[in-house]
């Protein structure tokens, strides 16, 4: 298995398209439904991703197999940080260690190239602990339960758990060298 990663761009959204159909079909894919995934969204989270954020996908002889975004909101206060992470690997392509690939290479990302950012968000079920244990063995922390936040049918809910990573990086400057570059 020969795994690229690369920032992804506009001209991946029919393929973005595909991919996030076919998640949001699997069991405990993510939270939107097939019919909540069309052409509008995938444009919006590209454009908030590359406009404002860090996106990145991961091909398999050039076919993407997963994908890694968030953004910052356009609020003052909130310049810090990246939000709404999501994070999507192929269902056929699960278990093979592309997902933990794809975070180590964002938080890289993250920690070499964008030292403006102090944390990143997520969300994730509080039922989907093998998640929650992924997310932790990536430094990321509990900072707590929202529960019955996820409309699942009139009688059942689910219940994320907010968390967040914070760049040890945050706020130190590539140092350039007398020649100017880094």
């Amino acid at each position: 298995m020969e795994l690229e990663i690369t920032k992804a761009g506009y001209r991946h959204a029919p393929e973005l398209l595909h991919l996030y159909k076919k998640v949001a079909g699997a069991s405990d894919g993510i939270i939107r439904k097939t019919n909540e995934i069309n052409r509008e969204y995938i444009t919006e989270l590209l454009t908030l991703s590359i406009e404002n954020g860090l996106i990145l996908i991961a091909t398999i002889r050039g076919k993407i197999v997963g994908e890694i975004h968030a953004y910052t909101p356009k609020i003052h206060a909130f310049q810090h940080m990246l939000t709404d992470l999501t994070i999507l690997v192929d269902p056929d392509s699960q278990g093979k260690g592309i997902g933990r690939k794809l975070f180590g290479s964002f938080l890289d990302k993250v920690k070499y190239d964008m030292p403006s950012i102090k944390r990143i968000e997520l969300y994730t079920r509080e039922h989907n602990e093998r998640n929650v244990r992924f997310y932790t063995s990536l430094g990321f922390i509990n900072e707590g339960r929202q529960k019955d936040k996820i409309f699942v049918t009139e009688s059942q809910f689910e219940t994320p758990l907010h968390m967040a990573w914070f760049n040890p990086n945050y706020g130190t400057q590539k140092r350039k060298n007398k020649s100017g570059s880094v």
